[in-house]
């Protein structure tokens, strides 16, 4: 250390040369204590780090011949070396500490790995020292600690973020020529000794010359639920290099074809489905991450398709996955499963509501959906709340077959808070859309979808109220029912859907035909939910629902009265909704005497004139 170093680090480089000379010498923690909150300091984040190298690398040669707990020490080595560079730190033994028996040094080797993602030459100069890159890549699969995984899982991906192509001159598709052939692309992908751990550490099937350690099957099964989970986010940077071979004998070993690479592999033989309940739930969630992870777009395709929805219906795992969920006759699996593909049916409803609504296996889903919705099953209701809502109403020869909407049949009255929250989703319409600067080029098909969800939002809340018109009275009812908090608190939620919902009362002509005796009384309805909240004819008691004071329990004893009293957090709900008419009513202009009295409602606080949350509220914990 320099004479011009700070106190404290001065101390602590004698410190390590006695513990330097006798390894059993007890570590100083309140003197690496001292060390880490100076690291974490101004004055040495900006120019006293530089000093501090030789330091460094002493805790570092130190490490391997403690004869004690070296927490102390990483703890202070990870801040001392914060604003270091890769350049700083190239020179450790990263071999050595990547060993899986080094466990205690895997959270400071990895923090020092990371400083290579930071640029593309310092990647570069990673990928040169295949050595390196292969004890990452064992570690991540072998290791048994979760955030050392995802720590080195983590670090893979950014750099193979910041690993990119040489430019190439196309301008109009610069996004897609990314990233495949960057130096850690190639060393991951190209160089066949290290591209083989995927397989090996991953599959149950022989393969020769394996790699150490030899696993067993559940660290194996744990192995393939993290390659499953990182290999969405490489395919959403290079979908070719994932989804194609690489012409090596270990795919050929794994049975893949010549056009078939990782993708494959992972989607379709490397999980026992038959055997492992729990990694076929793991696959099915894969098949959802891919879907809404990769969302690019095939060249000349229709765009709301992608690559990663076209390859899983290319290999039937889209159909299977539907067919499964779908099915008259459920297996025992489905009960484990069924909420799973249910998640990855809304995922790809929402994602791609176009598709959606084009597809042979959306009337499938529909009528499944309106079989069971008496169930009101969270997973089903789920997809429900995702499809597109023109897609919720069925099309006959003779147009739109309006009462047979499977949201009609939505229990109001014996419901629970699933339901009531689906129908704040379908009655509120689609959520603002934010503005960007620059704004990104869309096309026509985002608008359009979201006028005709605009549009249908309207419709199905009409729809709805015309076979249940005391729909509003049962949703004050749960709202006001503070012993069954759950509930009240959905009915609220779906009362604040309708007040700010996002609605278009104008419909084209080529949208809807406008004959019919049912669509001329749709549109007679209110155009927003201001409108139909404020028309006491539909909404009855909502409003002076709204204004009274939150229901009191001062006449119970006993009771906490907290944020977790279920009377407490209704109230605060309410009185959010009540803000949000407010503030509604405001944007809108007009209506003054309501605005007015909603102005003075709101400044009376949650419990009215003269009341608080401590003194009114009771004990009702639920």
């Amino acid at each position: 250390m320099s004479d011009s170093s700070p106190v404290v680090l001065a101390e602590l480089s004698a410190h390590l040369q006695k513990v330097d000379e006798e390894p059993s010498t007890p570590l100083d923690v309140d003197l690496l204590e001292k060390c880490g909150l100076f690291a974490s300091t101004p004055e040495y984040r900006s120019h006293v780090w530089q000093e501090t190298r030789p330091l460094f690398l002493h805790l570092a040669s130190l490490l391997p011949n403690l004869q004690q707990d070296p927490s102390p020490l990483i703890h202070c080595m990870i801040k001392l070396t914060a604003p270091y560079r890769f350049e700083d730190v190239k020179d450790v033994n990263f071999e050595a500490a990547l060993a899986l028996d080094a466990k205690p040094f895997h959270e400071l080797v990895l923090s020092l790995l990371e400083k290579a993602a930071i640029s593309s030459i310092d990647a570069q100069a990673l990928a040169n020292r295949p050595s390196v890159v292969s004890a990452i890549i064992r570690l991540w699969f072998c290791t048994q600690d979760t955030g050392v995984a995802t720590k080195a899982a983590e670090l893979l991906t950014a750099l193979l973020r910041v690993s990119k192509n040489e430019p190439i001159p196309v301008p109009e598709n610069a996004d897609l020529h990314c990233y495949g052939n960057g130096p850690i692309w190639k060393r991951l992908f190209n160089d066949r000794d290290i591209y083989s751990m995927f397989y090996r550490y991953t599959s149950f099937k022989k393969i020769a010359e394996p790699t150490e350690p030899v696993l067993s099957k559940n660290q194996r099964t744990i192995a393939q639920a993290r390659l499953l989970e990182w290999l969405p986010k490489v395919g959403n940077m290079d979908w070719n290099i994932i989804s194609t071979g690489q012409g090596s004998d270990v795919e050929r070993e794994i049975g893949l074809s010549a056009r078939q690479g990782l993708l494959h592999y992972a989607a379709l033989r490397m999980v026992d489905t038959a055997d492992d309940l729990l990694m076929h739930m793991t696959l099915i969630n894969f098949y959802t991450d891919l879907i809404t992870t990769v969302k690019t777009t095939p060249h000349l395709a229709h765009n709301d398709s992608s690559l990663s929805l076209d390859f899983l219906k290319a290999q039937g795992i889209h159909k299977n996955i539907i067919d499964f969920h779908t099915s008259d006759s459920p297996s025992l699996e489905h009960s484990f499963i069924s909420s799973r593909t249910a998640h990855y049916i809304a995922q790809y409803a929402f994602n791609y509501p176009e598709n959606f609504e084009r597809s042979p296996e959306m009337k499938t889903i529909r009528q499944y959906i309106h079989r069971n919705i008496q169930k009101c099953e969270p997973s089903d209701l789920s997809i429900l709340a995702s499809m597109p809502r023109a897609s919720l109403i069925p099309r006959v020869s003779t147009g739109l077959a309006w009462t047979d909407s499977v949201v009609l049949d939505v229990p109001i009255m014996r419901t629970n808070q699933d339901a009531l929250k689906t129908l704040a989703v379908i009655f509120h319409g689609p959520p603002k859309e934010e503005l960007i600067f620059p704004s990104a080029a869309r096309g026509d098909v985002q608008p359009k979808q979201r006028l005709i969800e605009q549009i249908y939002a309207r419709l199905l809340t009409a729809l709805f109220y015309m076979k249940n018109p005391t729909m509003f009275s049962e949703f004050v009812r749960h709202a006001d029912t503070v012993a069954m908090k759950e509930n009240a608190l959905a009915a609220l939620t779906l009362l604040r859907a309708v007040i700010t919902a996002n609605w278009e009362a104008q419909i084209p002509q080529d949208l809807i035909p406008s004959n019919g005796p049912v669509f001329q009384r749709l549109q007679q309805f209110p155009n927003s939910g201001i409108d139909l909240i404020l028309d006491p004819t539909i909404s009855g008691g909502v409003l002076p629902y709204l204004l009274k004071p939150a229901t009191t329990y001062s006449n119970m004893v006993e009771g906490r009265g907290g944020a977790e009293n279920a009377a407490y957090q209704v109230a605060m709900t309410k009185f959010d909704v009540l803000k949000a008419l407010g503030q509604r009513l405001e944007e809108d202009g007009g209506r003054q005497d309501i605005v007015s009295m909603v102005r003075r409602r709101v400044a009376e606080g949650p419990w009215g004139i003269g009341g608080s949350a401590g003194s009114r509220i009771g004990t009702l914990d639920l």
